[in-house]
């Protein structure tokens, strides 16, 4: 729809409103003019995206603000903001959106926040359980016994009574538990290991919970990473189509990108044969066990095995060009390309590498939609098992072939990829890690953000460089 006169009133009689409710409000030509380009961009038919660079002192938020929930609820979607750091986060969750619902009574408005801040109900319950319930609970888990200290214990009993009497929402920086970042890495979870609908704990699930209650309101908080992890994977923001999209300190985006699209992965050849001989076994307990129908033709064990050698061997061959370039002995070290430029035969096993871990992970992508389809036909702890393995083993083969994909590439958006490599040290053994990361992100964003959301606004106090956008 077109900037419609009823949309036009509707702003109008709000900031008039506005300017009634604020004690020496003072009306500014550019904070006039800023909604005036704002409502235009969000409420236009076709594809639109708006740039605004406006000083400190125009009032940018409400500018946005104000037309965004106009626009937005015109075409029944929701309004994302979506800043750099906390410190505007919390001006606008707790400053200007309670401005705008003394004029908007009816002002409906959340905060996002990524997974790993929301507690996962199901790992919350073993590790509040004693160890007879523990053992039960851990079907479920597909994990072995959950380490916990008596105290910590104790605590996840206090955390659970909270979120079952609705006292907590499972968010952590709602909680009143001060809870340690190693407890806390055990009790929230990620996309790897969540079942999602399949969960018994999925109704009540904190993220799950958030995510209905977003789809709801007219207007979300966000931050810019998390952003960017939505337009690339499951998130808790809407789809993109069903979104109207503010950034502000917009000068951060690029950044924020860069750190986003950042590849690393473990590459040494032990840890990743481990890996391998894990994925062959699950892939042929599943077809023995829940018969899938139309199975992937690599699902075949000889076609799958052979598949896997020849990775193996490539990965060794890689490791064996990469290691002298690090400090001897197995050492702690970094090598960092120049201008990320790779010798030949190295660009040639990149590009190899992709094409082999690609098409493991659409080999278990696959399953995992083919064991979806059997929800009560078969015996559930076993499929949630095999779904949580499956997911896992997912996460690593999506992450890998990234890696090599980015690794293969000379450029990307015009610039070198910067390439690295490391070497740590985990449980006494030295762990080989491969780096990637583009300098110059157009291209990526023009793909996750410009081509996805039909609405965007770009605003900062600084967002050209040279006087020029």
């Amino acid at each position: 729809m077109a900037l419609t006169a009823a949309v036009k009133s509707q702003i109008a009689q709000w900031y008039k409103a506005l300017q009634e409710q604020v004690p020496d409000f003072i009306p500014r030509a550019p904070q006039r003019q800023m909604i005036a380009e704002v409502a235009k961009c969000l409420a236009g038919d076709d594809s639109r995206h708006l740039a605004v660079e406006a000083p400190t002192g125009v009032g940018k938020t409400l500018s946005y603000l104000i037309p965004g929930i106009a626009a937005s609820r015109a075409q029944e979607k929701r309004l994302v903001i979506s800043t750099a750091n906390v410190a505007l986060q919390d001006q606008i969750f707790t400053k200007d959106l309670p401005l705008l619902k003394k004029i908007i009574p009816d002002l409906t408005f959340t905060a996002a926040f990524g997974r790993g801040r929301y507690v996962c109900p199901r790992n919350l319950a073993a590790m509040a359980a004693d160890d007879d319930e523990q053992g039960d609970l851990l079907l479920y888990l597909d994990d072995d016994a959950v380490s916990s200290t008596k105290e910590e214990q104790t605590q996840c009993g206090r955390l659970q009574k909270s979120l079952d009497r609705y006292q907590w929402d499972g968010l952590r920086d709602h909680s009143d538990e001060n809870v340690s970042d190693s407890l806390w890495q055990r009790l929230s979870t990620d996309k790897a290991s969540c079942l999602g609908a399949h969960c018994r704990w999925y109704r009540e699930c904190p993220f799950f919970v958030a995510r209905r209650e977003i789809e709801q309101v007219d207007v979300v908080v966000a931050n810019h990473a998390l952003v960017m992890a939505a337009m690339e994977n499951e998130s808790v923001l809407p789809p993109a189509k069903n979104l109207m999209l503010v950034l502000d300190e917009g000068h951060h985006l690029p950044e924020v990108a860069r750190d986003a699209l950042e590849m690393s992965a473990d590459i040494t050849p032990g840890w990743s044969s481990l890996q391998l001989d894990l994925f062959i076994k699950l892939v042929e307990s599943i077809m023995t066990q829940m018969r899938p129908k139309s199975p992937p033709p690599l699902a075949n064990p000889e076609r799958l095995k052979a598949h896997c050698d020849e990775l193996r061997e490539l990965l060794t061959i890689t490791a064996q060009a990469l290691n002298p370039l690090l400090p001897p002995h197995n050492q702690p070290g970094e090598f960092r390309f120049v201008l990320g430029a790779l010798p030949q035969e190295l660009l040639d096993l990149c590009a190899r590498l992709f094409k082999l871990s690609d098409a493991l992970r659409g080999l278990s992508e696959g399953l995992i939609n083919a064991l979806s389809e059997q929800t009560g036909k078969v015996d559930v702890v076993r499929l949630h098992r095999n779904l949580l393995q499956l997911n896992r083993q997912f996460g690593w083969f999506e992450s890998v072939s990234k890696l090599w994909r980015l690794a293969a590439m000379e450029k990307a958006s015009g610039a070198p990829v910067s390439k690295w490599i490391t070497r740590g040290r985990r449980e006494g053994q030295g762990h080989l890690l491969f780096h990637c990361a583009g300098i110059r992100v157009s291209d990526q964003l023009e793909k996750m953000l410009w081509r996805k959301i039909p609405h965007v606004v770009v605003t900062s106090a600084t967002l050209r460089s040279l006087n020029s956008f």
